[in-house]
């Protein structure tokens, strides 16, 4: 089922097992909130980039952290419209995993020149953010392969980030979750290679519909696509969707559905009915309480609602790894993004200037 020599595949594949082992390291990540993320009578922020702002979105929404509500921004948000308020009594956390990107990096020195306010969850060192000396929560996770995007860190990232909370459901249905994971990713690997076998070489885009915090994984699903296809992709509010992106789309384009609750499935059942009298083929990534029958495709997770966030995210790597071979970007490998040289470098002077050059 694992092509040779396919490490994001694998990387997708060994989640259920990283996942098991951060859900172990549950009393560490207790013990560094309520030393470094607890405010002193303040509040409590979260920022990051890219996957880092998606998974705090997923992981932190209605969620608190020391009593008080997690509010979330974009790394250029925090730095421009949050930073400048921050007292000695917040607390800040930066979520990334190269600790390359300019703006999470000006972010952290930000809050440190308030003073000794600010933590880091990260992979290994943190990068150029980690040098800054901040206390860090790692996932220690493995690379397999280089210039890979973001999947198991990813999906590690919105579990630690829930376990850093007061109280977050997540952690305890992922959990659960565990045992029936594999086979809930063999399920959703097939149905991936379905779908991508019958548009994918030829598919002129796909659209990522959310509601609530599941807005932040269509968010990363569209990312993605970017990442590992050249299929056009876009994310939005199921209901926006309709006034913002309707008119746009082409019939033969593939719309994924994130319910997060009985109540949003009820508004995406009725988005998949009403494509589908235009042919547009739907996919539904759900559970028990969510169902979306008028889906034309639908992967359902036997873990409750919590762990949404979780499941969906992997529902969607394989979406993007499949559709990505056939349309011939090779995921694991990407080299469509670096062989365009002049491309790649713009990309670098956007968010990461101090690599350009560098090659990474």
């Amino acid at each position: 089922m694992r092509p040779p020599d396919a490490p994001m595949l694998a990387d997708i594949f060994r989640q259920p097992d990283l996942l098991s082992k951060l859900i172990a390291r549950r009393s560490e990540a207790s013990a560094f909130a309520r030393k470094w993320l607890h405010p002193e009578g303040g509040g409590f922020h979260a920022y990051g980039s890219g996957d880092g702002w998606f998974a705090a979105r997923a992981a932190l929404a209605g969620q608190s952290v020391g009593g008080q509500p997690a509010r979330v921004s974009a790394s250029l948000d925090f730095l421009l419209n949050w930073a400048p308020g921050l007292t000695p009594r917040d607390r800040v956390l930066g979520v990334t995993m190269s600790g390359g990107v300019d703006r999470s990096l000006q972010s952290a020195e930000a809050a440190l020149a308030i003073g000794p306010i600010a933590a880091l969850l990260t992979n290994t060192t943190g990068g150029r953010v980690g040098a800054l000396g901040l206390p860090r929560f790692t996932l220690d996770i493995e690379e397999i392969g280089s210039f890979l995007c973001g999947t198991s860190s990813y999906t590690a990232s919105v579990l630690a980030l829930a376990m850093l909370a007061d109280a977050s459901p997540l952690p305890g249905e992922v959990e659960l979750l565990l045992a029936s994971l594999p086979a809930f990713i063999t399920t959703a690997n097939a149905l991936a290679m379905e779908v991508a076998g019958r548009d994918g070489a030829h598919l002129p885009g796909i659209r990522f519909l959310g509601v609530g915090k599941s807005v932040a994984t269509a968010d990363y699903g569209a990312a993605k696509m970017v990442e590992v296809t050249n299929v056009p992709a876009w994310s939005d509010d199921i209901e926006e969707f309709a006034h913002r992106q309707y008119w746009a789309l082409d019939r033969r384009e593939v719309v994924v559905l994130l319910p997060t609750d009985s109540v949003s499935a009820t508004f995406a059942n009725a988005t998949a009915e009403a494509l589908g009298r235009l042919g547009v083929a739907t996919v539904s990534v759900e559970a028990p309480e969510t169902p979306v029958p008028d889906a034309r495709h639908r992967i359902a997770s036997l873990a409750g609602a919590a762990a949404l966030p979780v499941v969906q995210a992997i529902a969607l790597q394989l979406l993007a790894y499949h559709l990505g071979r056939a349309n011939g970007t090779d995921p694991d490998r990407r080299l469509h993004l670096k062989n365009d040289t002049e491309k790649f470098t713009v990309s670098r002077l956007l968010t990461r200037r101090l690599l350009v050059g560098t090659g990474q």
